[in-house]
């Protein structure tokens, strides 16, 4: 084939312009992940306030027992400075920050949700109907729907905190972590396997996703899909309300390891949470190395980027 040399160079810039298009095609949307703050606490539930502020609870050093702490919750600002916030908790786990302005947190070892006033008082809200409650969500009229992997099972509860069961499921293995999308449906990530549940208004129960793993740690909704943490794969995927699972962090080796995120490495990664503004998720994990993912302190505080401005 004859092609004039006008023709070939005229070819080559076109090539070259669209080089960094065709080398992000089909690549995820988040650039790096780097290490925020080392926290002495177990890592339990985390969730962001609207002005930013990162909230995570004190699970206690030992999964399943045996250690030390889980009365704390720590509050981190998104430049990395750490304060306490409240104690006398008894295994802070999941958590969320209600429409009234004051945090909830689940007691995974006392069976009861807390509420914590913006001022860090604390007090019992509801404690019938627990069966050692993890994850937290909250709908539009202010109800919060708490998991307990102790059966299987989701309870709601008024802004007045009075409790009743909205579903059980023999799908929910240890269900973990809870969040909710604008139509009224409820996620639900398990931690005795891999699967990602979807839970209907009137509390159909399918499954939407299986991770790698076996073993998952919490979700967030956000911007139309969720973000889910495969503790025991050591990674975080997004999953589409489709059911699409794409990875976006973690090489799936053990380690802390930051920098860009699908080279960057988790200790089993537990909780999520999302920036007001959708730049950056938040994660916690395990600061130090387990070979039974039983140890879950010190933590660290995980940021990674989602968008770049």
């Amino acid at each position: 084939m004859n092609v004039s040399r006008t023709r070939l160079v005229a070819l080559a810039a076109l090539l070259a312009a669209l080089s960094p298009a065709l080398s992000g095609a089909g690549q995820t949307d988040t650039r790096h992940v780097e290490t925020l703050a080392t926290l002495d606490i177990g890592s339990g539930g985390l969730t962001v306030g609207p002005d930013g502020t990162i909230y995570v609870a004190d699970f206690g050093s030992r999964l399943g027992g045996g250690g030390t702490g889980g009365d704390r919750v720590l509050k981190v600002s998104p430049a990395g400075e750490v304060a306490l916030f409240a104690t006398g908790l008894k295994g802070a786990s999941g958590n969320e920050m209600g429409l009234d302005g004051n945090l909830y947190q689940s007691n995974i070892g006392a069976n009861l949700i807390s509420q914590i006033t913006p001022t860090g008082q604390v007090r019992v809200f509801a404690s019938e109907g627990f069966a050692s409650p993890v994850g937290i969500a909250s709908d539009a009229a202010g109800n919060l729907y708490v998991v307990n992997c102790g059966d299987g099972s989701i309870q709601r509860l008024t802004p007045e905190g009075i409790s009743s069961r909205f579903v059980q499921s023999d799908a929910m293995r240890c269900p973990n972590g809870i969040t909710g999308d604008e139509s009224g449906n409820f996620y639900v990530a398990n931690f005795y396997n891999g699967d990602v549940l979807k839970v209907t208004p009137d509390g159909e129960v399918s499954v939407l996703a299986t991770l790698p793993g076996n073993n998952n740690g919490h979700l967030i909704y956000h911007a139309g899909a969720l973000y889910v943490v495969a503790r025991g794969a050591h990674q975080i995927y997004r999953v589409g309300l489709d059911g699409e699972v794409s990875l976006i962090a973690g090489s799936g080796e053990m380690g802390g390891n930051d920098g860009d995120a699908l080279q960057a490495s988790f200790i089993y990664p537990n909780d999520i949470g999302v920036s007001p503004d959708g730049r950056h998720l938040y994660v916690n994990d395990v600061a130090v190395p387990s070979t039974d993912g039983r140890t879950l302190a010190p933590t660290r505080l995980r940021r990674i980027e989602l968008q770049r401005h």
